[in-house]
């Protein structure tokens, strides 16, 4: 994750990344999150990380968004999608919709509804994977005023659960 935050989104802020300094905690150890990886064995390299996505509770945070945005979320069991990261070596390949598929499944079954998450827009690849995604509906574009380029989503878990499993 640090090398993804580092190569690829604009280097490591503990107001926005905090969760990766302790995964564990954050959300092995915590009820109502959760973090997925998608691994390989390299009979080389041993153990590979091919991709990560978590879920946490909770919608946007207020300091981040419009008023209107956080408080879209303030009463419901949110479930937030987020760190959908597939390393570069190994996009194309379906990782990253299985693992957000994982995600929304994870979040459903958890209970929380809507489902929600956001992306930063200026990762090539980023907005079209989500656009493109089963049940993901566009609910407010950031740009150009935000300094992430943020986009936010909501999933319609029913559309995006009809999918095929992908392993």
């Amino acid at each position: 994750m640090r090398r993804m935050l580092a190569g690829e989104l604009g280097g490591y802020d503990p107001a926005l990344h905090a969760d990766v300094d302790d995964l564990r905690g954050y959300y092995l150890e915590t009820p109502g999150r959760a973090l997925l990886v998608c691994a390989d064995h390299d009979p080389d390299a041993g153990t590979v990380v091919l991709g990560t996505a978590t879920v946490r509770p909770g919608g946007p945070a207020a300091e981040w968004v419009p008023r209107w945005l956080w408080q879209r979320y303030e009463e419901a069991p949110t479930g937030q999608i987020g760190r959908v990261w597939v390393d570069p070596h190994h996009r194309r390949r379906g990782v990253g919709r299985a693992l957000a598929l994982a995600g929304v499944r994870w979040a459903t079954e958890y209970g929380y509804s809507p489902v929600c998450l956001h992306t930063n827009a200026s990762i090539p690849g980023a907005l079209a994977f989500w656009r493109a995604f089963p049940g993901a509906a566009e609910i407010f574009d950031g740009r150009p005023t935000d300094p992430w380029s943020t986009v936010h989503f909501e999933i319609d878990p029913r559309v995006a659960l009809a999918e095929p499993t992908v392993r």
